[in-house]
């Protein structure tokens, strides 16, 4: 193949690549890992931005709440702050899912509407159920119910015995962002299937896990996402922890919360 023909087909190749990355899901460790109290640090948080720009997760020891937004990353702890983290943040996590936002359909979701009644709006605007979405939600709530978890330590408890421990934040007529995914039932254990989405003030002084809220008004961008890269951790916590129970009541009881106030 002449030369010119060669770099050209690799930078196709490159091309298609960067695309297929940018409709990835990538995730380090697996929810169920989590819900057992694995905490320590699988991986590093540095090590997952290249996968992407929005996404969540938590740190070592189950510090408070991550939240990857616009490339930057933030920790929202169990006593009400936010810490911007370096651009670089060499911190561990035991869970993240990210991925690169490129909004494919833009929605005006109703006003008045809680948490309850977003979901069920929102999954019937969905091209497909077989698919996971980044959800974006830009909006100013009448209130916003969220919350975070206090830094754990050795012997971790599971993640279920934890939620008597939580710290839920109510703020009302706030503007923020929601930022997460929903995922397909059949990655259950894996992610959480359903809705998973935190939740960053405007001014990016609150921020957490959403438990409920009401909305005033407010634009959801979808990124529907047909590729997922699950990097499974070398870390003996991960390797000798027995996974494979189903453990879909704890995860409902932990993504759902304290009744909504």
């Amino acid at each position: 193949m002449p030369r010119r023909l060669a770099m050209l087909a690799f930078a196709v190749a490159l091309s298609a690549q960067a695309d297929t990355d940018r409709e990835t899901l990538y995730q380090i460790s697996t929810i169920d890992a989590l819900l057992t109290g694995v905490y320590d640090p699988l991986s590093s948080i540095r090590d997952a931005l290249p996968h992407g720009d929005v996404g969540l997760g938590t740190f070592t020891d189950l510090d408070g709440e991550l939240i990857l937004l616009d490339g930057q990353v933030y920790q929202a702890t169990a006593d009400g702050q936010v810490r911007h983290l370096p651009s670089d943040p060499d911190i561990g996590t035991p869970f993240i899912a990210v991925t690169h936002f490129d909004a494919d359909q833009t929605l005006n979701p109703p006003a008045g509407q809680d948490y309850t009644s977003f979901k069920t709006w929102l999954e019937a605007q969905f091209p497909s159920r077989n698919l996971a979405y980044a959800i974006r939600l830009d909006g100013t709530f009448e209130r916003m119910v969220f919350r975070s978890v206090p830094k754990q330590s050795k012997p971790y408890p599971p993640l279920a015995a934890i939620s008597s421990q939580q710290t839920v934040f109510r703020q009302d007529a706030v503007t923020g962002t929601l930022i997460g995914f929903w995922c397909p039932t059949f990655m259950q254990g894996v992610n959480v299937p359903g809705f998973h989405l935190h939740f960053l003030s405007a001014d990016r002084q609150q921020g957490g896990h959403v438990l409920d809220f009401t909305l005033t008004g407010g634009r959801v961008q979808l990124d529907p996402t047909n590729g997922w890269t699950v990097q499974l951790p070398l870390d003996p916590a991960f390797l000798g922890t027995q996974l494979g129970a189903d453990q879909s009541e704890a995860l409902h009881a932990i993504e759902q919360g304290p009744p909504a106030q």
